[in-house]
């Protein structure tokens, strides 16, 4: 991508700034080139946040692809330069850059991936199992291997948006967790220490929860 390109498109965004909301319209999609825009939904008065999209990442294509309303509203979380592409442009750019489709469609199979572990997440009755269940599948995704263990780099608050339940009772979850020593508390999120008694508990509330499935 050129930089005459660039300077044409490219639009510079303060925090705060709402790039598009949930049901409107729209016919753009957004490529993140610097900052940060959060992508939330609002469900039963609650807001859900759904990913956090940074340097390189792009969102806002469903619409452009499919015509349809918007799925998300897109939050601006730290001043951005983001690069606003029509269908027009989106057209010429995915014929005369494969690599552009083959990163999209890379990143399109990863959001569907996350988005089945989530809804898998969400289906547990067993809210202990809901929490190590979403840090099983973030270590799985983004996890980082030390010699003790996997770093997993997720807060309590992005571990509350993906189970669905509250952030006091997620926290709780996670201080039991701590206590049982299955988790440590880091600096960049939590760590699974090396031995097996995190995958052993989690083995357990699997099989409790088929158990106690009707």
């Amino acid at each position: 991508m050129n930089s005459d390109f660039e300077r044409l498109y490219i639009k510079e965004f303060t925090p705060g700034t709402v790039l598009f909301t949930e049901n409107e319209p729209g016919e753009d999609m957004y490529i993140v080139k610097e900052g940060a825009v959060r992508i939330s939904r609002r469900i039963a008065g609650r807001e859900y946040v759904l990913s956090i999209i940074k340097d390189g990442g792009f969102f806002g294509e469903m619409a452009l692809l499919l015509g349809r309303p918007r799925s998300a509203t897109a939050t601006v979380v730290s001043p951005s330069r983001i690069l606003i592409v029509n269908r027009r442009v989106f057209h010429n750019m995915i014929q005369s850059h494969s690599d552009i489709a083959i990163k999209m469609m890379k990143s399109l199979a990863e959001r569907l991936l996350k988005a089945n572990h989530q809804i898998e997440t969400l289906l547990m009755e067993d809210r202990t199992y809901r929490v190590m269940l979403a840090l099983h599948h973030h270590a799985q995704e983004e996890g980082r291997r030390e010699p003790h263990g996997t770093i997993v780099p997720v807060s309590t608050h992005q571990l509350s948006n993906f189970t669905g339940l509250p952030l006091g009772e997620t926290s709780e979850i996670l201080d039991k967790l701590s206590q049982a020593h299955l988790i440590v508390p880091h600096q960049d999120g939590f760590l699974i220490p090396e031995d097996d008694n995190y995958k052993e508990f989690l083995e357990f509330l699997e099989l409790k929860e088929k158990n106690d499935a009707p």
